[in-house]
């Protein structure tokens, strides 16, 4: 066992300890989480460690500048790799690796991409974990490696051949939390696991908890069965048994149910404007009432974003129906949600949930240096939430430039923002998830966007916001009437609408 200490505060020695010639793995959500394991990890060794951090996925350097001198395995060697095929990668560290000196009875740690780690891999991977182990028992050497963004084709290879693997974690979000799942885990206590953890962001570090338990008793209180709602959530249809009682306003609901310790509380949502306030109300009810009370919200008009969503989850909300669900589907919701409990992570106070699921108020066109503020200012407010937003790198088409395209967005969205930096388009939208990129571009463009641009990238906030050209105050694009250039005009005629022309007798006698 190289590591004295568990690597993460709070997690078991069952779950955290390795032993001499295993071959341990964790997955990651994100890169950044990736990182900061890693880091941590390192940081825990004693000093009386040896240590080898191989980084296939950056800079190792980078990865142990945040270690204090004091801290930290006694002898730590480092190796980067460079940008590779994933088959070039597997291979590399299967045979370069051992040839290393000094590699034997140490703690071996590999930071790897998990792009590109599918099945196409599955062989590769599969004989590279057997030949592993023999080598790590051989040297009496332990390796852990840590990759982010797995395919999820990547974790089904790695359960399926579990004999060559003493260890499984994943790091996931769910539920509006960052978890520690740990699917086996292998030492000399014994295998355990599957074990669900929640991982705490303490921001100097990760701690690990455990999740809120569920009850293995029913609630046995008298309303459990009974269920409380808003008028407005069966539209033109009659109470369906005598159990359901029904209020007029959401005020009068919240009075009533804040007495309530299982029943079912059924919220009207009329439209985004009251997202904010019916947060407030499910805070209330989900804080004073406790985790057995089942709280809903029906959807009543379209039109409610991802983050408003995760926002009504994050207050307390069991469940959110959408709009145009019809009623007997509904019906069936509510009772597919009978004795379950509330498991998300309860915020200290609902107006820090408001600030972090909330986009900033500012739209449209802005400078390179305050579209960088504003992308990292809402992205860092949704890190640990399952909240997307998506950075486009625009490619016009070749007869317009960047400043015409942005002319030619229309941003009504707060959250949606837009720059030229360096002569280079790029878009953010907040709370986008990829699947909704199209349709997205759809709505924001005055023109059908493929008219105006011939493709576009999404890219890492983090692999271009640093970039000097973001460091620019230039004056953002006007979003004005389209001026378009003299090389373009035969695309501005393309687009003009057709308009009536007069006509009379006489000059279409002089036409023929």
């Amino acid at each position: 066992m190289h590591v004295s200490t568990p690597v993460l505060p709070g997690l078991p020695d069952k779950h955290a300890t390795m032993r001499i010639g295993g071959l341990y793995w964790l997955t990651c959500e994100s890169p950044d989480t990736a990182d900061r394991l890693c880091t941590q990890l390192l940081a825990s060794l004693p000093a009386s460690a040896r240590a080898l951090l191989v980084n296939a996925a950056g800079a190792s350097r980078d990865l142990v500048k945040a270690i204090a001198d004091e801290r930290g395995p006694g002898h730590l060697t480092l190796f980067d790799l460079p940008k590779m095929s994933t088959k070039r990668l597997i291979q590399a560290v299967r045979q370069d690796v051992p040839r290393v000196r000094g590699g034997d009875n140490a703690l071996w740690l590999i930071r790897v991409p998990h792009s590109g780690w599918d099945e196409l891999v599955a062989e590769d991977l599969a004989l590279w974990c057997s030949r592993a182990q023999d080598w790590l028992r051989s040297v009496g050497s332990t390796l852990l490696v840590v990759g982010d963004t797995p395919p999820p084709a990547l974790l089904d290879i790695l359960v399926r051949h579990n004999d060559n693997l003493s260890g499984l974690a994943q790091v996931y979000i769910a539920q509006g939390a960052r978890h520690l799942l740990v699917h086996f885990w292998s030492n000399d206590s014994g295998v355990n696991g599957p074990h669900d953890f929640l991982l705490l962001d303490e921001g100097s570090g990760f701690r690990v908890s455990s999740r809120p338990e569920d009850d293995n008793v029913a609630p046995t209180t008298n309303d459990q069965r009974q269920v409380l709602a808003q008028t407005a959530v069966l539209g033109s249809e009659a109470p369906p048994t005598a159990q359901w009682q029904l209020f007029e306003s959401a005020d009068a609901l919240l009075e009533r149910a804040m007495d309530a310790q299982a029943a079912t509380v059924i919220f009207a949502l009329g439209g985004s404007d009251d997202v904010n306030a019916l947060a407030t109300r499910l805070y209330q009810l989900r804080s004073h009432c406790g985790r057995s009370v089942k709280l809903i919200v029906r959807e009543m008009l379209q039109g409610m974003r991802q983050h408003e969503e995760q926002l009504l989850l994050a207050s307390g909300a069991n469940l959110i129906v959408p709009q145009g669900t019809p009623f007997l589907r509904f019906l069936t919701l509510v009772r597919s949600i009978q004795g379950h409990r509330w498991q998300r992570p309860m915020a200290a106070e609902p107006s820090s949930l408001l600030t972090r699921l909330q986009p900033l108020h500012v739209r449209g066109s802005l400078s390179p240096k305050a579209f960088a503020a504003a992308v990292k200012k809402m992205s860092d407010n949704t890190v640990g939430t399952e909240v997307r937003h998506q950075l486009l790198r625009l490619q016009p088409v070749p007869t317009l430039n960047p400043t015409l395209v942005l002319q030619q967005l229309q941003l009504r969205r707060y959250g949606d923002i837009a720059c030229v930096a360096e002569g280079v388009a790029y878009l953010f939208l907040f709370a986008c998830s990829p699947s909704l990129v199209d349709a997205a571009l759809r709505n924001v463009f005055r023109l059908p966007w493929h008219n105006v641009l011939a493709g576009y990238e999404s890219v890492l906030p983090s692999q271009v916001l640093p970039l000097p050209q973001f460091q620019s105050d230039a004056e953002a694009p006007a979003d004005a009437t389209l001026q378009i250039a003299a090389n373009t005009q035969a695309d501005a005629e393309a687009f003009r609408p057709l308009r009536p022309q007069p006509l009379s007798l006489q000059s279409l006698e002089s036409r023929q």
